[in-house]
């Protein structure tokens, strides 16, 4: 599998920072925060290479030293790496705990492979974690030290920084990271479909809520775990307009692929892009779930 070229680290405003994201095993963005006196990596990264492709980085550029971690959520792609940092970690609550009970497990490639078999892995996720680290033998998983159940304020000196528990179809205990000052969010991947429960779905009892909440912080761009490039506050309002006028024609006509369709055609002198079929679907795995 050949690797994307090397990413380099793209500054966004004043005090943030972000390191692309690489599909070629799923590498997500990790960002970089940096205050008068101390700096904030947003999540870990994949691996401890990626980890450490970040931290080569941040010796290009003039910041503060790095003081603190903060995961996202509990994904491997966004916690693999903690330990390379070697930083004091803050996450929600629940991600230290689950955290906490991913470091008892075995990561070897018949582990993984048989937490397929048993509906507690997924594949995507196993083919990416043996292309990214064929070797897990050393793999040192570090969890949290600090938990928080509710926004959480850190002060970088002369910039602020929101950790909020926000929840999500993705992952529960997603989090978002908010810098005050520069009007900048790291959205980690709160806004994907649930993966874990079958075929990548959406529910409106979480989605909906979710949007509300991510848009009521004054944010000019959004940072979502793996796109290629920022949203500005306009493009996440559209695809928050989006994601609710499907949800609205989902709830409406139920599990009836076809007549939501046609209701999201109505008006349009164009065919539905690839995007909205994507999300119809999602909604209508999360209707069929359990």
């Amino acid at each position: 599998m050949e690797r994307q070229e090397t990413p380099k680290l793209n500054q966004i405003t004043d005090h943030v920072y972000w390191l692309s994201p690489d599909e070629t095993t799923d590498r997500p963005v990790l960002g970089v925060v940096s205050g008068e006196h101390s700096t904030l990596i947003v999540d870990a990264g994949n691996s401890p290479a990626h980890a450490q492709l970040l931290l080569g980085e941040l010796t290009r550029i003039k910041v503060a030293p790095p003081r603190f971690l903060v995961l996202t959520h509990w994904h491997w792609d966004h916690v693999f790496g903690a330990h390379t940092f070697a930083l004091p970690t803050l996450a929600s609550i629940q991600t230290r705990r689950i955290v906490e009970e991913m470091a008892q497990l075995d990561w070897s490639d018949e582990a993984i492979d048989r937490r397929v078999e048993e509906g507690f892995e997924i594949e995507f996720c196993r083919d990416n974690m043996k292309a990214e680290l064929p070797d897990r033998s050393q793999l040192i998983l570090k969890a949290p030290e600090i938990g928080y159940s509710s926004l959480l304020e850190l002060d970088l000196g002369g910039v602020i920084c929101d950790l909020v528990p926000v929840g999500g179809d993705h992952a529960s205990d997603s989090s978002i990271v908010y810098v005050r000052e520069d009007k900048v969010m790291f959205l980690g991947d709160c806004l994907s479909e649930d993966l874990y429960s079958g075929p990548p779905s959406f529910t409106t009892r979480k989605l909906y809520p979710l949007l509300d909440q991510l848009l009521s912080f004054d944010a000019d761009f959004y940072l979502e775990g793996h796109a290629p490039e920022p949203m500005t506050r306009g493009q996440m309002v559209e695809l928050a307009t989006l994601f609710k006028r499907i949800g609205r024609e989902v709830e409406r006509s139920g599990p009836e692929r076809e007549a939501i369709l046609s209701a999201l055609r109505t008006g349009m002198d164009e065919a539905l892009d690839d995007e909205t079929l994507e999300i119809v679907d999602s909604y209508l795995a999360g209707l069929r779930k359990p």
